[in-house]
């Protein structure tokens, strides 16, 4: 964001973008069906430069465009629909959040087993500058903290999360469907292949989050966003108080960004928008870079924290058209009353 306000975007960005793309797609072969996934809101030489490193590894990519949606998960038509058919992975380069319409469990889940790559909001800055720059050894990093944190999430029931600015935020964290420890911290780089079917998996980049989902209706309590969110984007002049009682956002305060945001929930969201589904996820991604407002990068920066509300990530329980992400800049989080995982941004496990 930086570089581009102060310097535009010059197409000799393509000599470092296609070095950025280098690891991530590593592992794509001539048969692999790739689709590229953007809208016109997107930087060009961001998806251009992702198709010419397929074209490099004897892929045949193919590109679908779309006018920029109007909110998250909006559902982007029937022919993309009909492409992703045939696609083996999607690779998701929009403006806005797409995840609901490309997830087989998703509000709107397209037909076919491509795999998603989630990389919504992308730019060239974070590509080459920031988070997206990561190597086998920096993720591998991120999921030895991920399992950390994980082993302390399967042990513990409830998880309270506070913040310079006020927030204070209490839910139950048990009986979640799976392990943390394992799902999160499994030391397996990302986009690879899988063994038994050979198939290039799918995943999200930049890389480095683990998130949890609260139990439904247990939350309750202040959470303050205070840095940026999926909308309004960019980087926020002031704060936004969420109030919760079980489960439930009931009030919304704040300037600009608090009217932005409830009149944007209120026209496209659905009864379950402000519900406490989402995710509450801490970011392990040293390489992150603050203050670019842009959710994909804000939500991996090592320390910082995004929690959501709307469709559940896990349990399968809170449904919504959408859902809809905050950051917390240095979250403190607690388990237990007693174990500290996140002091002021600073991971302690």
């Amino acid at each position: 964001m930086a570089m581009g306000e102060r310097y535009g975007a010059p197409s000799t960005q393509i000599i470092r973008l296609m070095k950025a793309w280098q690891y991530p797609l590593r592992n794509v072969e001539p048969e692999d069906k790739m689709l590229v996934f953007t809208d016109d809101a997107m930087d060009p030489m961001v998806w251009a430069s992702a198709m010419a490193v397929i074209a490099e590894h004897g892929a045949d990519p193919t590109l679908v465009m779309i006018p920029r949606r109007e909110y998250h998960e909006q559902n982007p038509g029937p022919m993309v629909r009909a492409a992703a058919i045939e696609a083996d992975n999607i690779l998701l380069l929009t403006t806005r959040m797409t995840v609901g319409n490309f997830s087989h469990s998703g509000r709107n889940p397209l037909p076919g087993n491509a795999r998603a790559w989630l990389m919504e909001e992308m730019t060239a800055e974070v590509l080459c500058d920031g988070a997206g720059r990561a190597t086998k050894d920096q993720c591998l990093e991120c999921q030895d903290i991920q399992r950390r944190i994980g082993e302390v999430y399967d042990k513990g029931k409830m998880l309270r999360v506070t913040s310079k600015f006020g927030m204070d935020f209490l839910c139950d964290i048990s009986d979640m469907p799976y392990s943390n420890a394992q799902r999160w911290g499994e030391p397996v780089e990302p986009f690879t292949r899988n063994p038994q079917t050979g198939k290039l998996g799918g995943g999200t980049w930049p890389h480095g989050e683990i998130h949890i989902e609260p139990k439904p209706n247990t939350g309750n309590g202040t959470v303050i966003w205070d840095t940026t969110a999926a909308f309004p984007q960019g980087v926020w002049k002031g704060q936004v108080q969420l109030t919760v009682k079980d489960g439930t956002v009931i009030g919304v305060d704040g300037g600009a960004e608090a009217d932005q945001l409830k009149q944007y929930i209120d026209t496209y969201g659905d009864e379950n928008a402000w519900r406490i589904g989402g995710e509450i996820a801490i970011g392990t991604n040293k390489l992150a870079m603050p203050n670019l407002g842009l959710m994909r990068s804000e939500k991996k920066r090592l320390g910082a924290m995004h929690f959501g509300i709307g469709q559940g990530a896990d349990r399968g329980i809170v449904n919504s058209v959408f859902r809809t992400e905050g950051v917390i800049d240095r979250p403190t989080v607690v388990v237990d009353d007693n174990i500290v995982v996140v002091d002021n941004g600073k991971i302690m496990v």
